[in-house]
């Protein structure tokens, strides 16, 4: 028998606020930006009634899992972005089914397909932007229609394990407009700290951004196979956007038999690349030789 049981599966809302490249910064950095990345979400999550939301710690991120409220949900990711500034994460929200797990010595583990997905689209998001998921803004167009009207298509972003994410950004002048404003605001207070330490701060800036990933964006007719270095990552439909490293690479589209669509890119980190092809059937090779034959015989 397993030690573990499975206690319920209920549908959740997740804000996931993932740090882009946590991992590889100094342990100094990594401890300034998990206390400015906790004190973000312990703000937000004042939001929400205290018996429906969850906080998970992740490696490069931190993750508030909302039971039984949409509209709390949205508003705290909102707010996080609001809050964001200087702090260099993204914010990704989905909707979706999670799964506590009881073991024998009492401790328990949440996780689940809508946990895992926030997850993804949060490393899609750029800094201090919000992404949610389909399915996300799926049950606000039910619960709360007002708020669905707000989210536009972002477009349909690739993973690392080629799973497509419709995703939908969030689309208020006003909002937008605030968040300038509060910028314009932080970046006057903090002129003078940028004066003291201009130096390691480009450095800083260098590297974060030499880590980056690119993006190829496909407008494929009809869809086809896509191949980066060859490798298989899934088919392009209409229009595909894959996240793929900075860096030289060969890309391949095939489509039965049609000859392949092969090119070579050399993105720069952050870089967005935009492959159109459509594939055409070749000229009929027998029909010109029986042509050339019967002008022979005469």
């Amino acid at each position: 028998m397993s030690s573990e049981t499975e206690a319920f599966r209920p549908l959740a809302s997740v804000v996931f606020l993932v740090i882009p490249g946590f991992a590889h910064k100094a342990a100094a950095e990594q401890a300034k930006l998990r206390a400015q990345l906790d004190a973000a979400i312990a703000a937000a999550s004042m939001l929400l009634n205290e018996a429906d939301r969850i906080i998970l710690e992740a490696l490069d991120g931190a993750a508030m899992v909302v039971l039984a409220d949409l509209r709390g949900a949205l508003r705290a990711a909102q707010n996080t972005v609001a809050d964001s500034a200087g702090v260099p994460f993204g914010v990704g929200v989905n909707h979706g089914p999670v799964t506590l797990i009881a073991g024998e010595g009492g401790e328990s583990r949440l996780m689940g397909d809508g946990i895992d997905a926030a997850m993804r689209i949060g490393a899609f998001a750029p800094v201090g932007s919000l992404l949610v998921s389909r399915s996300f803004r799926d049950a606000l167009e039910k619960n709360a229609p007002d708020l669905a009207l707000q989210f536009q298509p972002a477009g349909t972003f690739t993973d690392a394990h080629v799973r497509a994410h419709e995703l939908f950004s969030f689309d208020d002048a006003e909002s937008r407009a605030r968040n300038r404003r509060r910028m314009g605001w932080v970046m006057l207070a903090c002129a003078g700290i940028l004066a003291l330490g201009v130096g390691a701060r480009f450095a800083l800036q260098s590297l974060v951004e030499s880590r980056q990933p690119a993006f190829l964006v496909f407008e494929i007719r009809p869809q086809g196979e896509i191949f980066i270095d060859g490798v298989s990552k899934g088919r392009a439909t209409a229009v595909t956007r894959l996240q793929v490293a900075a860096g030289a690479h060969t890309v391949e589209v095939r489509h039965g038999r049609f000859p392949p669509f092969v090119t070579e890119v050399n993105l720069n980190p952050g870089e967005q690349v935009q492959l159109k092809h459509s594939f055409v059937v070749p000229a009929a090779k027998k029909s010109r030789g029986f042509l050339e034959g019967f002008k022979f015989w005469q």
